[in-house]
C-alpha cells in the first residue's frame, strides 16, 4: 500500500488584508498564522511518528515554506512543477466582486460550488492539462518512485482534481460541498496494487488525518 498525503498550504492572508484570488500567478508567502498551520502539521507527524519517504510541493512560496516548516527539511523537499496551483489568469490577483463585476456571477458560483472550470474565461491552462499533470503525478506515485508515504503540499485550484482519480469521489464531494481543501488541511489517498486509488480521508485538520 502507498499513502499519498495531500496538504494545502497554510494562509496568505492576515486579519484585515485584501482578499484576492490567488493561482500559479500569485506567488505569496505565508502569513504568520499559515507558519501556524504548517507546524501543526509537523506536531501531528512527529505525534503520529509519520515519517514520508518523500516530500513534494509545487514551486510556489506558500506551498514549499508550508513543506519545509512541516518536516524540518527531512527528506528533502523535492519541487514538483506538477503540483503548482491552477493558473486563474486575469482573475488571480482580483477580489471575487471584482471578478463577478468582469464575468459574471455564474461562472464564479460554478467554481465554487461545483468546480466547474470557466470556459470563457481565458485562464491559460485547460482543465484537460490539469488533470493530466495530475494523472502523471499520481502514476509516478503509485509506480512506487516516491516510497510508500509520500507527502505533497499544493493549493485548492488543484488538489480536488486528486479526487477525479477515484470514479464518482469528485462528484460526491461536489454534492456534499466538501472537494474544496481548507487551509492547512488534509486529504489522504491510498494506492493498492489491483485496486488503485481510494480516498481514505478528505480537508481534515492535521490531526484528524495523520496517524
Amino acid at each position: 500500500m502507498i499513502e499519498l498525503m495531500l496538504v494545502r498550504h497554510g494562509n496568505t492572508f492576515a486579519p484585515g488584508d485584501r482578499i484576492v484570488w490567488v493561482g500559479s500567478g500569485e506567488d505569496l508567502p505565508l502569513v504568520p498564522s499559515g507558519r501556524a498551520q504548517a507546524r501543526l502539521l509537523g506536531d501531528a507527524l512527529s505525534a503520529a511518528k509519520w515519517t514520508a519517504t518523500a516530500a513534494l510541493s509545487g514551486g510556489l512560496k506558500r506551498q514549499a515554506e508550508h513543506l519545509r516548516l512541516a518536516t524540518g527539511g527531512t527528506p528533502a523537499p523535492i519541487v514538483h512543477r506538477a503540483l503548482n496551483e491552477v493558473d486563474y489568469g486575469d482573475w488571480g490577483g482580483r477580489t471575487t466582486d471584482e471578478i463577478v463585476a468582469a464575468h459574471g456571477d455564474a461562472a464564479v458560483r460554478g467554481w465554487n460550488e461545483r468546480s466547474q472550470w470557466p470556459a470563457d474565461a481565458g485562464w491559460p491552462e485547460t482543465l484537460e492539462a490539469v488533470r493530466a499533470r495530475v494523472g502523471e503525478f499520481a502514476e509516478e506515485v503509485a509506480s512506487g518512485q516516491h516510497g510508500d508515504r509520500v507527502l505533497v503540499c499544493s493549493s485548492n485550484g488543484l488538489l480536488r482534481w486528486f479526487l477525479g482519480l477515484v470514479p464518482g469521489a469528485l462528484e460526491a464531494a461536489i454534492e456534499g460541498s466538501s472537494f474544496k481543501v481548507k487551509t492547512g488541511h488534509v486529504g489522504r489517498m491510498e494506492w493498492r496494487d489491483g485496486e488503485g486509488w481510494q480516498v481514505a480521508s478528505w480537508n481534515q485538520p492535521p490531526t484528524a488525518s495523520v496517524h
